[in-house]
């Protein structure tokens, strides 16, 4: 908690001591309640049955975006609220986020303490706010049989109500924590999930209703909750595996080094290229960079340095190509990059770019400084080549010319007809 921004910190505290707060005066009421009093244990019974349902709502979080979910505790602590009198409702809630954050959390301290906090204030708050709504009449009597539509002015406002209670705390969190403005916030997370409220609060009236039919009926919540909860955690199950099947293909398709592309990843991607070149006849340009005199980098200061420097270059490379370019590692010392749509003139532009880039490319290694620079070979289709491999081919023959002219500079391919368009560029 040390680590957290220190008006998060104050802002932690006062939900805790908020929560804090609401405890001790709905449990002064309980203890004047009287929970050994004659007629209370069905009540009681009652109790401890919401108990667990409120715990399986816990349990199943339905996962809106990435960084937010939305549980379905809320149908069962909206249930307890309008079948249950004060504090019976708060009795539920806090047993069941206990066991949910003690036994199964694997969060920081203060965000479980948090959790539990946030409980008590959405349920405690909301009995006392359900309370002043329906006076006269006592919250449990609302949903009277034949009397649903009565109870709409008291149960619109108290479920926005209600909702705002849910989403606050959380809001004031993530506001402090990424310095935005609350509504913002809400907008890109929470609002998402209002769907999920929606439904967790409709089974929730429902559940009070049929309770009201039939006190057993309250059991038939246990078949959509207990159902719910299996299959959100298939389903998370599945998302879990198809991210980590994800991650791998993106790091097979990535060098561990440099974080490019490999040179499989670079072929199939170029492959991919040079159809969608020939289906628009828009040109594709190849660029291959062959780095010069690499070898006495790693003879004369070793691997770690050698690996330093091909780090950097291929971070020189990536600022330097276009946004819609690819970049690979396509051997040891030799990189690559496509280039989408780019002519002879736009690719030989971006190709000096990047041979000034690399030269630029400085790395300090046991006191001494490294620079390595490159010897670059463009190609275009269809200009110079029509097939994957002949583009390779020319633009690899255009570097070799290029280190052949003296190395740190840019050589085009020749054409079909043998006539090469731009010979030798140097870059700046």
């Amino acid at each position: 908690m040390r680590d957290l921004p220190r008006a998060l910190r104050g802002y932690l505290w006062a939900i805790y001591l908020a929560a804090a707060l609401v405890a001790a005066v709905q449990g002064r009421v309980f203890v004047a309640w009287g929970p050994l009093a004659p007629g209370h244990a069905p009540l009681l019974l009652a109790a401890a049955l919401v108990v667990l349902l409120a715990y399986l709502g816990e349990r199943t979080t339905i996962q809106v975006t990435a960084a937010f979910g939305e549980s379905l505790n809320s149908a069962v602590y909206l249930a307890a609220l309008l079948l249950l009198p004060l504090p019976l409702p708060l009795l539920i809630a806090l047993p069941a986020t206990l066991a949910e954050q003690l036994w199964h959390a694997r969060t920081p301290p203060y965000k479980r303490a948090f959790n539990v906090a946030h409980s008590i204030l959405v349920v405690g708050l909301g009995d006392t706010l359900l309370t002043r709504l329906a006076a006269p009449t006592a919250p449990t009597a609302l949903l009277r049989p034949g009397h649903l539509a009565a109870a709409v002015p008291v149960l619109l406002p108290f479920l926005l109500l209600f909702y705002a209670l849910d989403s606050a705390p959380l809001l004031g969190v993530l506001a402090l924590l990424e310095r935005r403005v609350p509504w913002r916030v809400w907008w890109e997370g929470p609002r998402l999930a209002a769907p999920v409220e929606v439904a967790a609060s409709t089974v929730g009236l429902l559940a009070a209703i049929a309770w009201r039919f039939d006190p057993l009926a309250l059991a038939l919540l246990f078949v959509p909750i207990v159902a719910l909860h299996g299959s959100v955690r298939t389903l998370a199950r599945a998302v879990a595996a198809e991210e980590r099947e994800a991650l791998a293909v993106a790091q097979a398709a990535h060098d561990g080094l440099t974080g490019l592309l490999t040179h499989r990843a670079f072929q199939t991607r170029l492959e991919e290229e040079i159809a969608r070149s020939e289906r628009s006849g828009r040109p594709l340009a190849l660029v291959m960079i062959d780095l010069d005199d690499f070898r006495a980098v790693n003879n004369t200061h070793g691997h770690q340095a050698g690996d330093a420097v091909l780090v950097a270059i291929a971070t020189a490379i990536r600022a330097s190509i276009r946004t819609a370019d690819s970049a690979g590692r396509y051997g040891g010392d030799e990189f690559a990059a496509i280039l989408p749509e780019a002519d002879l003139i736009e690719a030989l532009a971006v190709a000096a770019r990047t041979c000034a880039a690399v030269a630029a490319v400085t790395v300090e290694a046991r006191g001494a400084t490294i620079r390595v620079g490159a010897s670059l070979g463009v190609a275009v289709a269809p200009l110079h080549a029509g097939t994957r491999t002949e583009l390779i081919a020319a633009a690899d023959a255009a570097a070799y010319d290029a280190k052949g002219a003296g190395k740190g500079c840019v050589q085009c391919a020749t054409t079909a007809s043998g006539v090469t368009p731009l010979r030798r560029t140097q870059p700046g």
